[in-house]
């Protein structure tokens, strides 16, 4: 439920991001082909927070001394969905604009004063309710399966896995600090929501044009029904939260004294580019979110698989290279100092230095007898 909720948001449920990106009937092998993206990656960033320390020890380890710097990045992106879950909920009910999307951000900045757990307490919640209504209405309408024509389909449906798995990468990663088996989980709710993309792709394209070319797609596809707006707000709720997680915690970050100013300004930045409109943060900010999420996915694999891996290899022969059990050696005047492959260490008995393998210009000596306070 975690993680299908950071999923199903205003731009999910309502048909428009899914139109955006799967613009063909020729949806279901894309979505499944999406689905497949998104569960590796899932797993990929589950599995990270577990190894590094969540979040900020995942950044951390991938980029070193720039980690702080690509923190403040990814977690200042997560302004753009924001925005979309404010902008979706100011849709909703166009008439009362903007006190739905005010509500909407006081009710979530609430729950996350308890942080991760308010995100978990209302996934847990709420996402059942909105499956429940996208399964039962979703099904209630001709959905038309034809073949995908080319590759440009799949490729639409590999960027909206990347945007997806982006924007959830902070609170993904800070769940698998908690989480041993990150794959079963993630191929559960990769599945869950492929099924819900196709009940509603399907359901757009079933009821023409009328419903594609509309601003919030499924709605027209309900033909106005209230309990329409019920589910939308709920997974508003879910993602608006999921979002606003890693900038208030950038927040937290900052001295006592302006982490209330900071948070403040955060909210305030959030609700102004939400006056672009949903139908714009879908269209022009959302691929952006894409590509980010790809660059950001390559980077770890690279870092993971490939760069780590020969990292390791070097270090493990760089140990067996080195005699250093040298202690039940009888020591003679003539063998000081030893020194071990031409390149000479400082070492005391055998107990090894902080900077051990690190300065070639220092002989290693090593002494087997020591008096009591360690001196030779």
């Amino acid at each position: 439920m975690f993680i299908i909720g950071t999923s199903i948001g205003a731009g999910f449920l309502s048909g428009a991001e899914l139109v955006r990106f799967f613009h063909t009937e020729g949806f279901f092998l894309p979505v499944i082909f999406s689905s497949l993206v998104f569960c590796a990656f899932c797993s990929l960033y589950l599995y990270l927070g577990n190894r590094h320390g969540g979040f900020s020890g995942t950044l951390k380890a991938l980029f070193g001394r720039a980690g702080n710097a690509a923190k403040f990045a990814v977690s200042v992106s997560s302004f753009i969905p924001c925005a979309g879950m404010l902008a979706g909920l100011d849709a909703l009910v166009p008439s009362v604009k903007p006190l739905l999307s005010v509500c909407g951000l006081a009710f979530v900045f609430l729950c996350l004063k308890r942080g991760m757990k308010g995100i978990s307490l209302l996934n847990t919640v709420l996402v059942p309710l909105l499956l429940a209504l996208i399964f039962v209405f979703g099904f209630r309408v001709r959905m038309p399966f034809c073949a995908a024509r080319g590759i440009a389909p799949f490729l639409g449906g590999t960027l909206y896995a990347f945007m997806n798995v982006f924007l959830a990468a902070p609170v993904l990663m800070d769940a698998g600090k908690e989480m041993k088996r990150p794959v079963l989980p993630a191929v559960i709710a990769s599945a869950v929501v492929a099924v819900a993309a196709i009940c509603i792709l399907g359901s757009v394209y079933g009821t023409g044009d009328g419903a594609i070319g509309a601003e919030m797609p499924f709605l027209a596809v309900m033909k106005g029904r209230k309990i329409f707006f019920v589910a939308a707000a709920l997974a508003i709720v879910t993602s608006l939260a999921s979002a606003m997680y890693p900038l208030l915690a950038l927040c937290d970050a900052a001295e006592d004294g302006k982490k209330h100013a900071a948070k403040g300004f955060v909210l305030l930045a959030a609700f102004a580019l939400s006056r672009l409109g949903l139908s714009g943060i879908v269209r022009w900010l959302y691929p952006l979110l894409g590509i980010m999420g790809g660059l950001l996915s390559a980077f770890c694999i690279f870092y993971e698989y490939f760069f780590e891996k020969h990292h390791e290899k070097i270090h493990s022969r760089g140990e067996d290279a080195q005699d250093t059990g040298r202690a039940h050696d009888e020591i003679e005047f003539k063998h000081l100092p030893a020194v071990d492959n031409e390149v000479s260490e400082t070492r005391s008995g055998n107990d090894v230095f902080s900077h051990d393998r690190t300065d070639p210009r220092h002989s290693d000596i090593d002494f087997q007898h020591r008096d009591k306070r360690g001196a030779c």
